[in-house]
């Protein structure tokens, strides 16, 4: 019996035992056959994917900048050019410790509080990149101690790049424009493809309105990489096509000249061929070497301060009252609308009143002119003639006049954010400024003080067309545009011959040929030698008005930003006219004191030392 108990005892374990060994050997066979079928997704069906994965890990696509178009001036100088760029790089998709790479890198070479604080700003404002530059304009010794110390830390790299050069720094600045990082305001316009992972665009002047042409088309590579991140080899490469090199219509021997007559002062002056609408010369100043701004993040502000807004384009952007330089068109329409005999002689005192009003519009001669004709007051700057003249015509003749000549307007220019200036009328008042017109605006208007605001651009612009009575050249840098004269040019041009015969013309030019040349004009004094017939017309623009009682002031008194803006605008020879130019410095007083001088001497080394050569 206990035998029978024991044998029943040992079968029931050896089956228990079977059970679970059974049990074992299934749940092994289901997972081999789980890790087989894994393993067989994993290396057949899923083998593309992965290997994709693989290859997206060890090789990396970079994309490869073009070389940006060199610009040249007019006698292929070279104006603005690519030089070698070392900067240190920190990849902050692959950096462990910013701070820990950013201390190690100010042990080794040093950096700024303001290099530190740039590299946290850029990294929050251009996150779109991968790799932020911490420190550029790297020397040889500095690249060595980087490149001693990358092994240690993921994603601190040392990259070279071509960057503009601009060797004639602040004196070319306004025309060329800068380039400047890309961030997200402009990345809403740009082809993103085009720009992938590129760093610079052109931001101002030439450089941005051609940076499609500058630009070329970029190239790439594929580099394989190992974990930390650095490139091994390069696997495959596609040359990039460089950009489009510029030949401007700049002389920069001309604007060496004009930079250095204006160097003392805050202004423009430009220069342009009124038979081809070339511009020859601009200056805007003051003004800032533009290689300073290219490798640092920012001009110091510090800096800037000390300067009278350098950054800002004056050429194009500023807006001034061109003062007496309008009176030669003020003269012209009222020849043009019958208002007024050329040889009629009005008296002009020593100031103009409106019927029923209290108010004196003086005149810049204290004692007044006496009886003047159109040439007299042309040639001494008559304001109380031009009060005259501009109650006679009414606002609305004079405005649609001045818009014939392009105030009010944008020029055509090859530049970005041209202004068009305020040109003033009833409507315009009452638009922005919520009043209406009234009688005592339009006689400031005739000499071009009040609302009337123009750029040096537009007062270049309109006086080559007086100039070449009546042919429209719009102005241009790139030697190689044509400019299209739109359906509004041809019109004003169809208007200009209908209206206004040349013996108009010449009453007008030989005005302002006698303000250069005759003892008693306003910019006789301003020039020795004659010989190449100069006509101008000079304007003192008022900062601040005069009281009613008195037209004198103290002008040692007078702070300097409240002192007359100077004011000029030339062509010549008169015959046969090859530069017009405009010019106005500011707060410095008279235009025939200052302008005149300075734009004669211009006028003059172009006549003498240039033409030749076009």
């Amino acid at each position: 019996m206990r035998k029978s108990f024991l044998e029943f005892s040992r079968i029931n374990t050896e089956k228990l035992f079977q059970n679970r060994f059974n049990i074992l050997i299934v749940l092994l066979i289901i997972l081999s056959s789980l890790l087989i079928a894994r393993l067989y997704f994993l290396q057949v069906v899923s083998f593309n994917h992965f290997d994709t994965l693989s290859k997206t890990n060890r090789i990396k696509f970079i994309s490869t900048p073009p070389r940006r178009g060199i610009i040249y001036d007019r006698n292929n100088t070279v104006l603005a050019d690519n030089a070698s760029l070392y900067s240190i790089e920190i990849n902050i998709e692959k950096k462990r410790d910013l701070q820990k790479i950013i201390d190690a890198i100010k042990k080794e070479i040093g950096l700024s509080k303001e290099e530190i604080e740039n590299f946290y700003e850029k990294k929050y404002k251009y996150s779109h990149y991968n790799s932020i530059v911490l420190k550029s304009n790297l020397n040889e010794e500095e690249v060595a101690k980087i490149l001693s110390i990358r092994y240690k830390y993921d994603g601190l790299d040392v990259t070279a790049s071509l960057l503009r050069k601009y060797p004639y720094k602040e004196i070319t600045h306004h025309v060329l424009g800068h380039v400047g990082y890309i961030d997200k305001k402009d990345l809403a316009s740009l082809d993103k493809k085009k720009y992938r992972n590129m760093q610079y665009i052109g931001k101002t002047g030439v450089e941005k309105f051609y940076e499609n042409e500058l630009y070329g088309n970029p190239g790439y590579k594929h580099v394989e990489i190992n974990a930390r991140g650095r490139q091994i080899r390069d696997l495959d490469i596609g040359y990039a096509e460089p950009g489009e090199d510029i030949h401007l219509t700049i002389d920069i021997e001309l604007q060496k000249f004009m930079f250095d007559a204006l160097s003392k002062y805050s202004g423009s002056s430009i220069a342009l061929n009124p038979n081809t609408g070339e511009i020859l010369g601009m200056v805007s100043l003051p003004s800032i070497d533009p290689n300073d701004r290219l490798w640092k993040y920012g001009f110091e502000q510090e800096e800037l301060k000390k300067l009278k807004s350098p950054l800002f384009n004056r050429s194009i952007n500023g807006l001034y009252s061109p003062g007496s330089t309008i009176k030669p068109l003020v003269a012209l329409s009222s020849i043009q609308n019958k208002i007024i005999n050329p040889e009629e002689e009005i008296f002009a005192g020593p100031y103009f009143q409106l019927p029923n009003s209290p108010r004196r519009f003086r005149d810049w001669k204290p004692e007044g002119h006496g009886m003047v004709d159109l040439n007299r007051a042309i040639v001494q700057s008559c304001d109380v003639y031009f009060y005259k003249l501009a109650d006679r015509l009414g606002i609305e003749k004079l405005s649609n006049f001045f818009e014939q000549f392009s105030f009010g307007k944008k020029t055509g220019i090859d530049m970005p954010y041209e202004s068009k200036g305020v040109l003033p009328s009833n409507e315009w008042k009452q638009k922005n400024i919520g009043y209406k017109w009234t009688d005592g605006d339009t006689v400031i208007t005739g000499i071009g003080q009040g609302f009337f605001l123009a750029t040096p651009l537009q007062l270049a612009h309109a006086t080559s067309i007086l100039a070449n009575k009546g042919v429209i050249s719009i102005p241009k840098l790139n030697k190689k545009s044509v400019p299209k004269k739109s359906k509004d040019i041809l019109n004003r041009e169809e208007f200009f011959k209908k209206n206004i015969t040349d013996m108009d013309w010449d009453i007008i030019t030989n005005a302002m040929f006698d303000v250069v040349n005759k003892e008693n004009g306003t910019a006789y004094w301003s020039i020795r030698d004659r010989k190449n017939n100069i006509a101008g017309k000079t304007g003192t623009v008022q900062v601040y008005s005069l009281s009613q009682e008195t037209d004198e002031r103290d002008e040692e008194n007078i702070p300097e930003h409240l002192k007359d803006h100077s004011l000029y605008v030339a062509f010549a020879p008169k015959e046969d006219p090859k530069i017009v130019i405009a010019t106005v410095i500011e707060n410095v007083g008279s235009g025939s004191k200052f302008a005149a001088p300075i734009s004669n001497r211009i006028i003059n080394f172009y006549l003498d030392n240039k033409l030749e050569k076009y």
